[in-house]
């Protein structure tokens, strides 16, 4: 039997829970990545999740790379970022 999966192999056949309950499955920049906390306004890019061949050519979104995180101040009138 074939699978095809973007899971590795550990994830699927393994008969007990993920070790780290604090990684989380992201969105940045249209490209869906799981990182893992760090601190808290630093995460980790554990893995990179995408069918674009070219998201694993960018160099930003590598396995180990580092994401900081920063506050988004909206105005209650107009909805704009500041």
């Amino acid at each position: 039997m074939i699978l095809y999966t973007i899971y590795p192999e550990e994830v699927i056949f393994s008969d007990t829970e993920p070790k780290s309950n604090n990684q989380m499955t992201l969105n940045i920049q249209g490209v869906t990545l799981v990182v893992e906390v760090e601190n808290q306004n630093q995460l980790k890019i554990i893995r990179l999740i995408s069918s674009n061949p070219q998201d694993f050519l960018d160099e930003r979104f590598q396995p180990g790379e580092q994401v900081v995180m920063k506050p988004l101040l909206r105005s209650k009138n107009n909805g704009l970022s500041y």
